[in-house]
């Protein structure tokens, strides 16, 4: 089973629980959500609502590109940490420096994105049960991918406000 409550019993169920909400913040909420409302989209179907050019778009600050290339970065960082691979220092700095992306850069990285979670959620599932700091990191990822989801969310909204603002002042 894929949710927290499907089997593996014990020492599985933390890291199949953390899957499931990692989960559930890039495909979106089922039925019921940890964090989500039911039905409601996760990161991925946020993203794909979006262009390049609305992506690109600063909006309260830092574009939704800037967010998701950092987010991006962040996976691939989470899965290595999770693995034990403890001891490179990262450029965070760096993963903020790019806030625009053409239609071919974008749709490539809404499939980093994706790539990048199955890489985590299998980082997670290989070494969270059996190591306290890969659990740490597990639930850091998500906590950090969540914050990242509502910033997200936020900005979609506002550009959304400011087009229909667009929009009406036209009429």
């Amino acid at each position: 089973m894929n949710d927290a409550t499907g089997g593996g019993g014990g020492a599985n169920l933390a890291p199949a629980a953390l899957v499931s909400v990692l989960r559930e913040c890039f495909h979106g909420a089922g039925e019921a959500g940890a964090f989500l409302d039911p039905g409601q989209g996760g990161l991925l179907a946020l993203l794909a609502s979006l262009s390049a050019a609305e992506a690109s778009a600063p909006v309260a600050g830092a574009s939704v590109a800037r967010h998701a290339l950092h987010v991006a970065f962040s996976l691939d960082v989470f899965a290595e940490w999770i693995g034990g691979l403890r001891d490179v220092e990262y450029d965070w700095a760096q993963s903020w420096a790019r806030g625009e992306v053409d239609q071919g850069q974008w749709l490539a990285l809404r499939e980093r994105l994706a790539l990048g979670l199955a890489a985590l959620e299998a980082a997670v599932a290989r070494h969270a049960a059996r190591d306290a700091q890969a659990a740490w990191g597990a639930a850091g990822a998500l906590a950090h991918t969540a914050y990242h989801l509502g910033m997200i969310q936020l900005k979609v909204d506002e550009l959304r406000a400011a087009q229909a603002r667009a929009t009406s002042a036209k009429q």
